[in-house]
This record gives C-alpha cells, structure tokens and sequence, in this order.
C-alpha cells in the first residue's frame, strides 16, 4: 500500500505527488538499487552507510531475526518515479499488536542512518508519518536514534512533527565508548604505505586486514562468520564501483596496521582500523553529543505554524517535547 501526498513546489504550476511503501530489503529490483544510489548525492545528510550497498548488504547477512523494512517515498516523474528517501527500520516483532517502528541501527556502523533529499525533506518526513499512520502494523510512534541535534535533518523532524500536531518526545543518548588503541610497540626495520584500489588486489588487502583484526581476540569480525561475510560483501561491493580502498602499513614486508575505507573525495570515511598504532594521535575532540526522538505517528490534530530556524538545536527540540 502506498499513500500519497502532494507537494506544491514554489514558482511552478504543478504540484509533484510523494507516495510511501514499505518494502522487504530483498524485494528491491535493480532499478529500484540504482534511483537509490541516485539519491545519495542528493541527500541532506550524506552518509557512507545509507548506501544502498552497505545497508542491503547489513540487511541479508545480519537482520539476527529481526523484522527489517525499507520506508521509500518516491515522487512522480515524468518518465520515472524519483526516489526521494529511504529510511530502513525496524518493525515490531509481535505483528498486530500496537508496537515501535525505529530507525535501524545498522551493524559494522553503529548507527541509524537514513537517506532524505535534501530539497524534500519535509515532504518526505510529512509522508513517511503518514504511511506509517495508515498502515495496518498498528504502530503508535517513530523511534529516531542518533541524531545530531543541531544537524538539519533534526531539525526538520522537529517541525514536521510541530505542524502536523504530533508529540515529539527527545532525550539525551550515551555517546559510544571510544575505541582502545592498540599498543605502540613496533619491530625494528623499514616502514612502506600502500594505498589498494584495484578491485582484485583489494581482496587480498582485505584479508589482510581480518587477521589483523583477529588479533583482538574476542569481538574481531572472524570470530563471527555472519559479520566476517557481510564485511567482505561490502568492501567488494564497494571496490566494483572504485569506491574502496585499504592501506597497508607494511614493516620489512610484513602487515602491521591497516585501515579499510569507503567512498572518495570529501565523502572518504575511515570504515575500520587494525594492527597497530604508528604514531601518537593528537587528542580527538568530543564527539557531537546525540540524541534521540520519538514521534508519534498519530497526529493530534493542533498543529503549530513553522517557526524560525534559530537558536541551539537541542533547545529547539527539546522545547517541542509533548
């Protein structure tokens, strides 16, 4: 089932209609894949892992059990329908009673990520509550973790959530532990970098990298067969499109440290490290602080005109808590 909502678009004549479904992460079509890699680049807050080939790839080697959807809210074209976001969730286990739809936290990531055009936003926000509303999960409300509360797509929830009348409920979220560095002790000899992009070498460079890993002990991607397939998944994926690379760090021939990366340019992000550590590590400022929304999907009925943008994002928010 797919519900509409229109969207008059400012200077023009017509209005674009956005409709939402829910769809199983594996009943996506090749088509479907390739509009979602299209809306990467134009996506309010981009992120390597709202890629269609890491969160498809979390979804088929590490639901664990879990009932996992994909929210699309697509716009009508005129050749093609537009996809305008994509939000992955989680769905209540217990279908037909009322429960809790959240964004999923994707594994290897640590975090919810969602992919929203950045020149629909509110559209899509507005729409995704209303599918959700209408459907037949009987979900009560939206759980959105992860949240960065002076970033735009927040914001944007929060005005959504004021000018359709529905509560928002927002609370501070533990930050992640900061990960332990490894010890610097190094062996004597020459030190080489190598940068892999050849997509057949990166294999290699990539098992390279889990032995390293595997050091840890306890928690390395090999200790998990699920995880260590679902790592090697995403990095191949990746490397088709040259949108992966591994260093190696090398000392007389042998690995000593590596680090996996995925996508290029500004977006390059440092998706894994192993082995040791080479140099002393300036200190890294604080992470953002985070927080968490819950809205409901059922709106009350008063909603609230949009105000301003201004002031601290958290305050903002926290000041639309129902």
């Amino acid at each position: 089932m797919s519900t509409p909502f229109t969207l008059i678009q400012g200077g023009l004549t017509g209005a674009a209609t956005l409709r939402a479904e829910l769809r199983h992460p594996s009943s996506l079509r090749d088509p479907e894949v390739e509009a979602w890699r299209s809306l990467m680049g134009r996506a309010l807050e981009p992120s390597v892992y709202a890629d269609p080939d890491f969160t498809l790839t979390m979804a088929q080697h590490l639901a664990d059990g879990q009932t996992l959807a994909l929210l699309l809210v697509w716009q009508d074209g005129l050749r093609a329908p537009i996809l305008r976001g994509v939000l992955p969730l989680r769905l209540p286990t217990r279908q037909g009673l009322a429960g809790r739809a959240q964004l999923w936290r994707l594994p290897l990531a640590g975090s919810a990520e969602a992919a929203v055009d950045a020149d629909h936003t509110a559209a899509v926000l507005r729409t995704a509550l209303d599918h959700l509303r209408q459907s037949r999960l009987r979900l009560v409300d939206l759980l959105w973790p992860d949240l960065r509360p002076d970033a735009a797509l927040a914001v944007v929830l929060g005005e959504v959530a004021g000018s359709t009348g529905r509560r928002l409920a927002v609370v501070a979220q533990a930050s992640a532990p900061a990960p332990a560095l490894a010890p610097m002790t190094l062996p004597e000899g020459r030190t080489s970098l190598e940068r892999v992009r050849d997509p057949v070498r990166l294999r290699d460079a990539v098992e390279h990298f889990l032995v390293l890993d595997a050091r840890r002990g306890p928690g390395s991607l090999l200790g998990d067969p699920a995880t260590a397939t679902a790592f090697r998944v995403v990095t191949r994926r990746f490397a088709r499109r040259r949108q992966a690379c591994v260093d190696l760090v090398r000392r007389d021939g042998d690995v000593v440290a590596a680090a996996v990366h995925l996508a290029t340019g500004r977006h390059d992000t440092i998706w894994r490290q192993a082995g040791l550590c080479l140099a002393e590590a300036p200190a890294a400022p604080p992470a953002p602080a985070r927080v968490e929304a819950v809205v409901t999907v059922e709106a009350d009925g008063r909603a609230r005109p949009p105000r301003e943008r201004t002031g601290s994002g958290l305050r903002r928010l926290m000041r639309l808590r129902a």
